[in-house]
């Protein structure tokens, strides 16, 4: 464990200062090389960490190239998010004060993402939005069969209204630890689809896998420290599981694409 921890600290370290240099998509591979480490470590619990770091490069690319001038104006909370996670991994509480460091990241960068118009239009509605994520998670629990269908956009769907309501309208931690989460699924998903794919298999083959992070996901607890814990278990177990895959197949958007025609 202090070996496999002292090697993520000295990737998040690499990871800052690519974020230092605007680098933000080799700072995502240094995501993808914190999951592989923890992987071939054995070491699970700290999944999260590569999860962030991907998240975190995804919305600076994003507002890089939406607002190069803007980006100015959030390098700091990233920073200071990269900065705090790399502190006391070891910790028995580390998972809840990377969640709140994240929530605070979050709260900062949100400002930045929508467009001038939607800043001055909108307001701050939480409550919007966690209602909308238990709408959005009653969607994928009263349709999970919809995953088993080769054409099907469900889980994608959710994952993008998801991430709009929480940008524009704000959040509660719970929403973020539920988005993270069901992209993680997503991900590990996108395998589970192309290895049927390809194979021409039924539904049947993949779907106890399919709905057991269903299950796991819409039954998460409501009270943040549960809710952080149980997620991530579940995030430790998605990010072996993918990253294995990821090691041993091509990317699955190839064969999906490959297979659907488009």
């Amino acid at each position: 464990m202090d070996t496999t921890v002292k090697t993520i600290n000295q990737d998040l370290n690499v990871a800052r200062q690519y974020f230092r240099q605007k680098n933000f998509e080799l700072m995502g591979r240094i995501g993808d090389r914190i999951m592989s480490n923890l992987l071939l470590g054995e070491e699970n619990d700290l999944m999260i960490i590569g999860y962030m770091v991907r998240e975190v490069s995804e919305e600076f690319i994003s507002i890089k190239e939406i607002d190069p001038v803007r980006l100015n104006g959030c390098m700091d909370a990233g920073d200071k998010f990269l900065r705090d996670i790399t502190n006391n991994p070891n910790d028995e509480n580390y998972i809840v004060m990377v969640w709140e460091h994240y929530s605070y990241y979050k709260a900062k960068i949100v400002e930045f993402i929508p467009s001038d118009v939607e800043l001055m239009v909108y307001q701050k509605e939480p409550q919007f939005t966690a209602q909308t994520t238990r709408k959005l998670m009653r969607m994928l629990d009263e349709n999970r069969s919809l995953l088993l269908d080769d054409y099907n956009n469900l889980l994608l769907s959710i994952l993008e209204e998801q991430r709009r309501v929480i940008n524009i309208y704000g959040f509660n931690k719970s929403d973020l630890i539920l988005y993270l989460t069901l992209k993680a699924f997503y991900e590990y998903y996108l395998y589970l689809l192309a290895f049927k794919m390809a194979n021409h298999l039924e539904g049947e083959a993949i779907a106890s896998k399919v709905y057991r992070y269903v299950d796991e996901i819409s039954q998460l607890p409501t009270e943040f420290q549960e809710m952080s814990n149980k997620s991530n278990q579940i995030l430790g177990e998605l990010g072996y599981k993918t990253r294995k895959f990821s090691m041993e197949n091509v990317d699955p958007r190839k064969t999906i694409k490959r297979v659907r025609g488009f």
